[in-house]
């Protein structure tokens, strides 16, 4: 062979050689561009999953929202009614309490208005005795004192307050206060024979014992 063909068989196999390496470049290339594409696919696939989603989840945030403000708008209004329930039970225990206060000032209205004659006799008789140029007999002053003395009762009588005077009556301990005992063969045993000082019910319930003697 000579040199000539031998230089044209060197150039012919590196054209060949360039040749092939530019076909595996082009496959390279297109193999590229084929996985580029379907990436491409893909990617625009999961953006509109993506996309799906996040409306899904928009959707649901705004619902929630929704929900959320009238729950909001629900607490209010009650933490309203709660407030006009607070007020109104202050001013009715405002009022209760007034009203309490003045029970107290005025719960012995009554009495107290009852009580005014009896002031009145004593004021008449204090204007007697002061008058020099009034004579009052002895007896006349037994009188007054008896009519005072009957009224108050009444007075007592009228506001639920018993008198005890238990005069021949057996010995009670739950009402009666024994201040000595002593032999009476005119009396029963037990009996009361004398009373020191009278006692007082108010509404049958004592507020000061009769103070009594009692036969042994």
């Amino acid at each position: 062979m000579t040199e000539e063909n031998v230089n044209r068989v060197e150039e012919q196999d590196i054209e060949n050689q360039a040749n092939d390496a530019s076909q595996e470049a082009n496959d390279a290339s297109q193999e590229a561009n084929d996985a580029s594409h379907e990436d491409e696919v893909v990617i625009a696939e999961l953006d509109d999953n993506e996309l799906s989603a996040l409306e899904q989840m928009q959707a649901k945030i705004e619902e929630l929202e929704a929900q959320l403000a009238e729950k909001e708008a629900v607490i209010k209004e009650k933490d309203e009614e709660v407030l006009r329930v607070v007020a109104e039970g202050m001013n009715l225990q405002k009022r209760m309490q007034r009203d309490l206060d003045n029970t107290r000032k005025f719960s012995n209205d009554k009495i107290i208005k009852a009580l005014v004659p009896v002031m009145d006799s004593f004021d008449k008789a204090l204007e007697v005795i002061g008058d020099d140029n009034c004579e009052v007999t002895i007896d006349a002053m037994i009188e007054g004192t008896q009519n005072t003395q009957k009224i108050f009762s009444k007075v007592l009588e009228e506001n639920g307050i018993e008198i005890v005077d238990p005069v021949g009556e057996k010995f009670d301990p739950e009402i009666h206060e024994a201040m000595s005992m002593v032999p009476s063969p005119d009396h029963e045993k037990n009996t009361i024979i004398n009373v020191f000082q009278k006692g007082y019910l108010l509404n049958g319930r004592v507020i000061r014992a009769a103070m009594v003697v009692v036969a042994q």
